[in-house]
C-alpha cells in the first residue's frame, strides 16, 4: 500500500546514459522530503508504445530477475494489476524515507511511457554535452567510436523534444550537467522552485567530490568527431553546445569501419563481463535471432548497460 504521506505525482529525471544523472539524483535524494530511485527503466520497459501494460504476473516474474529491482531493495507484489504494482513500488521507495512526500525515479529510455501510468508526472530533463556522453560510452567499452557512442544521446534528446512540445511549461524543466557542475546551488534552487520546495543546503553534499570533467571528446580523431557532430548537430545546438567545426557524415567505407570498430568493442566488453563461453552463447543467439524485434533487442542491451549504473 502506498504510504499516506505520498501525495504528489512522481518526478521523472530523464537523462541519456552516461550523462552523470546520478549526480543530480543524489542531490535530490538528499532533500528531506524527496525519496529517489534509480534506475527505474524496468518499469517503463513493460509498457508498450500504445499504452498497453504487460500482464501483472508476467511483469512480476521478469522484475524478480532484474538486477535493478534487487539493488533498489524492492519487492514486486503478486496479485494487483500492473498500475497498482507501480504504485506499490513507489510506496516502497517513499517508505524508506518517512518524511518524504515526493517520490522521484530516473529513466534513461522510454520516459514518455511513464505518462501512461502517471499523466500528471513532472519531468526534469538532464542533459550533458552529447560528445562527452559518447566519449564516456567509448571509454566504458560499449562503443568503439563517437559516431556510435552518441546514438543513445540523440534518441533521448529527440524524445525529449517531442515531449517538451506537449508537456505544460509548469511540468518540465531542463538542467545541464555543465551548469550544475559550475553553479550547483543556483541550479538546485531552480529545481526546488520548480517542485515547490525550499532549498536545503544538504543537497550540496553531492558535490563534495569533484564531478567528472568535460571535453574528453576533443581528443577523438577529427573524422570521427565530425561524423558524431553531424549525427547530433540538431540536439547539440538546441541544447547550447557549439559545434567544433565543419561537420560531415561518414562515407560508405568509413561507416563500414565504424560499425566493425563498434562490434569489436562490444565483443571485448562482453568477454570481459561473461567470459569466453558467455560471449560465444550471446554471439550465437544474435546470429540465429537476427530478426529479433528491435525494442526487445534494445531492452536486452540496456540491461547489460545497467550493470555499471554510476556512469561518468
Amino acid at each position: 500500500m502506498v504510504p499516506a504521506t505520498f501525495s504528489s505525482p512522481p518526478i521523472v529525471l530523464m537523462a541519456a546514459p552516461r550523462s552523470c544523472a546520478h549526480l543530480l539524483q543524489r542531490a535530490l535524494a538528499a532533500h528531506p522530503v524527496i525519496a529517489f530511485a534509480a534506475p527505474f527503466d524496468f518499469l517503463v520497459d513493460a509498457i508498450r508504445r500504445d499504452g498497453r501494460f504487460m500482464k501483472a504476473e508476467a511483469f512480476a516474474r521478469v522484475a524478480e530477475r532484474n538486477g535493478a529491482v534487487d539493488r533498489l531493495g524492492l519487492v514486486v507484489p503478486r496479485g494487483p494489476g500492473f498500475a497498482d504494482i507501480a504504485r506499490h513500488l513507489l510506496g516502497q521507495i517513499a517508505s524508506k524515507k518517512p518524511a518524504a512526500h515526493i517520490v522521484g525515479i530516473t529513466l534513461q529510455r522510454g520516459a514518455d511511457r511513464a505518462l501512461w501510468l502517471w499523466p500528471d508526472a513532472r519531468f526534469i530533463h538532464f542533459v550533458r554535452d552529447g560528445r562527452d556522453v559518447a566519449a564516456a560510452e567509448v571509454a566504458a567499452g560499449w562503443s568503439g567510436n563517437l559516431w556510435h557512442g552518441i546514438a543513445h544521446w540523440i534518441a533521448t534528446e529527440q524524445l525529449w523534444e517531442r515531449m517538451a512540445n506537449k508537456l505544460p511549461a509548469d511540468r518540465q524543466i531542463s538542467i545541464s550537467f555543465e551548469l550544475l557542475r559550475a553553479e550547483p546551488e543556483n541550479q538546485l534552487r531552480r529545481i526546488c522552485a520548480f517542485l515547490g520546495l525550499a532549498f536545503d543546503p544538504g543537497m550540496l553534499k553531492a558535490f563534495e567530490s569533484p564531478p567528472p570533467s568535460s571535453g574528453r571528446w576533443r581528443k577523438a580523431p577529427a573524422a570521427e568527431l565530425s561524423a558524431a557532430e553531424h549525427a547530433a548537430a540538431r540536439g547539440l545546438l538546441q541544447n547550447g553546445y557549439l559545434l567544433s567545426g565543419t561537420v560531415r557524415p561518414p562515407g560508405a567505407f568509413r561507416r563500414i569501419l565504424l560499425r566493425a570498430n563498434r562490434r569489436a568493442a562490444i565483443a571485448a566488453k562482453r568477454r570481459e563481463l561473461f567470459g569466453l563461453r558467455g560471449w560465444l552463447v550471446i554471439a550465437a543467439r544474435e546470429l540465429f535471432q537476427s530478426n529479433e524485434p528491435r525494442e526487445r533487442r534494445i531492452r536486452r542491451e540496456s540491461e547489460l548497460f545497467e550493470r555499471d549504473w554510476d556512469w561518468a
